[in-house]
């Protein structure tokens, strides 16, 4: 019984259709009777690299290369007596195909296959829920890519979770021909698990402390791959550094306790930013920001933000304060001023507050306490000017998962705030304020859906008093499309007979859009918009249906909409455009 013993050496010719070769080149050899597509391709993609003889007395050679390169390419998948017939052009045709008829004959089957770990390894269950999901089974066809794929596969997940000693005692397979069977092997050794040793910082000392309080395991606890993944993307996101690694160093472990190297590159002193945008809603805007990372050695930073637009200008500073964590567990202060000319609102409101920023071990949701006082002077439709000062304490949880870069094509977002206001404390009105809006993005296949709702209440002894900026307003391309940006609302009419709006106390909008891919970057999208801000909660509402485009640019998607808008006061047409991400 003849015995071949595969050691694999050979694997770079395992599957070259990842070498794509051009059609014209393909098309000089033409493969009859493999009904298996990927076989097929497989022999197509060895044979397509042959140089085609330009002369008959080459014919002789050519063709034995062509039985070679068949052979390799139907070997990888288990065929081992494979007979191909070859029919070289004729003399008349010398430019028509050569031809392969090709009888793969038995696929050789796995009859045993022995995976066999030991020591430490064989009791972590993270390697015995590998082993069990392996997708090598006995009598199934034997495929050499799917073996040096487990035994891979094997070898990284040894490294992950921390076997650095670990070494294979046995990998091969052994294919019995005349049987048409093969057994495989793979026999490791785990060796003794490595655990977290100390982390080395070399002279950067500055960082030590930020990057320690970010630690998602302690030293001592078994080594895996991914808590020093999810450290590396912490460290990363700190906003400190322009780059930072976080790597095990293998070398120098001692009593299978690895030491982990930390190595960062600081931000400058001071970092400046700039954007700029365009919408429908707001017409051309302009962001510029700073931020100084590092103020002192504990991590606190300091930053300030400037927004332009026609209709609304503000400007901030902010200070942050590390505690538990710089990402997720934070204080910050800020002060900032705001000024807004739009429709029949005229306000300007200065700012002071305090926020506490934390997680929840286990939640993805973000929770924020926050008190502010804040001093608004404004212009609401017909009222006269007014002054309201309110000291608001208030607390928000907030959510945002995503995934697909700038165009997301899964994700959603929930933010809900409530916050309270006493005449007795510092403050000229009582107020109750509850909001609550949720975004959502999900993708079957092609097909993309988008939906979202905002609903909000306000509750107080004297709305008058309420400033415009926590009263509402909708309409425009972030609420209900086919109406301008923030027109519709509660209104009074003025001497001639024009509506001047005032603002609602409820709030109540929802939405949801389709959209499919219709040529390169670009999405068609149909959509339905209803809602709107008024003094009786979820009546009056306004419909906008209509069209729109979606170009997922370079810099990221830029949507524009066709919308019709309808209310109780008649119907508009509106067109809307806007750029950023679904979420």
């Amino acid at each position: 019984m003849p015995l071949l013993v595969l050691r694999i050496t050979a694997f770079i010719h395992l599957i070259l259709l990842s070498f794509i070769v051009s059609f014209n080149v393909l098309a000089a050899v033409e493969i009859q009777g493999v009904k298996n597509s990927t076989v097929s391709e497989n022999i197509q993609a060895h044979v397509g690299y042959l140089d085609t003889p330009t002369s008959v007395y080459q014919f002789s050679q050519y063709k034995q290369q062509l039985i070679e390169k068949v052979n390799i390419a139907t070997q990888v998948y288990g065929y081992y007596h494979v007979k191909t017939q070859i029919s070289a052009p004729s003399v008349s045709t010398p430019k028509s195909p050569w031809t392969l008829n090709i009888d793969l004959g038995p696929v050789t089957k796995l009859r045993d296959v022995a995976i066999i770990i030991e020591g430490q390894g064989a009791e972590d269950e993270e390697v015995m829920q590998w082993k069990a999901s392996v997708k090598l089974k006995s009598g199934n066809a034997l495929e050499h890519a799917l073996y040096e794929s487990t035994k891979a596969q094997l070898q990284s997940l040894m490294l992950a979770r921390g076997y650095f000693d670990s070494e294979f005692k046995q990998k091969d397979i052994k294919v019995y021909e005349s049987l048409n069977v093969a057994d495989i092997a793979l026999h490791i050794d785990t060796g003794t698990r490595y655990k977290f040793g100390e982390l080395q910082f070399g002279k950067d000392l500055r960082a030590q402390k930020l990057v320690t309080d970010l630690l998602p395991f302690k030293v001592g606890d078994f080594y895996q791959a991914s808590q020093l993944g999810l450290l590396n993307r912490r460290v990363n996101q700190t906003q400190y550094f322009t780059n930072a690694i976080v790597r095990p160093i293998v070398s120098d472990a001692k009593d299978y306790t690895v030491p982990i190297e930390v190595i960062l590159t600081h931000k400058p002193r001071d970092n400046f930013d700039v954007g700029s945008g365009v919408s429908s809603d707001v017409g051309p805007r302009f962001t510029g920001k700073w931020q100084r990372p590092w103020v002192n050695n504990s991590g606190h930073s300091i930053g300030g933000q400037v927004y332009v637009s026609e209709p609304e200008q503000s400007v901030s500073l902010n200070y942050k304060v590390p505690l538990e964590d710089a990402i997720q567990n934070y204080l910050s202060y800020q002060v900032g001023y705001q000024a807004e000319d739009d429709n029949d609102t005229d306000s300007e409101k200065w700012s002071l507050s305090a926020t506490r920023h934390w997680t929840v071990e286990g939640s993805d949701w973000q929770r924020s306490a926050f008190i502010r006082l804040e001093q608004e002077t404004f212009i609401q439709g017909l009222d006269e000017e007014q002054t309201t000062r309110l000291l608001t304490p208030g607390m928000t949880i907030s959510r945002l998962r995503s995934r697909g870069g700038l165009d997301i094509d899964w994700g959603d977002k929930q933010t809900i705030t409530a916050e309270v206001a006493s005449d007795s404390v510092f403050s000229d009105i009582n107020l109750l304020r509850l909001s609550a809006k949720t975004k959502w993005v999900r993708s079957f296949g092609q097909h993309r859906f988008l939906w979202r709702a905002e609903v909000g209440g306000i509750v107080t002894n004297d709305f008058d008093q309420v400033p415009s900026s926590l009263r509402y307003f909708t309409g425009g391309d972030q609420s209900v499309r086919g109406f301008d940006y923030n027109t519709l609302s509660p209104f009074e009419l003025d001497d001639d007979g024009e509506k001047e709006l005032t603002g609602g106390q409820f709030l109540a909008v929802a939405s949801f859009e389709y959209s499919y891919p219709v040529y390169q970057s670009w999405r068609g999208a149909v959509f339905i918009d209803a809602g709107n801000a008024t003094d009786n909660p979820f009546k009056d509402y306004a419909v906008g249906l209509g069209v729109g485009a979606i170009w997922n640019s370079p810099i990221g998607p830029v949507r524009l909409y066709l919308a019709k808008g309808e209310s109780d006061f008649g119907s508009t047409r509106y067109f809307h455009l806007s750029m950023g991400p679904s979420l």
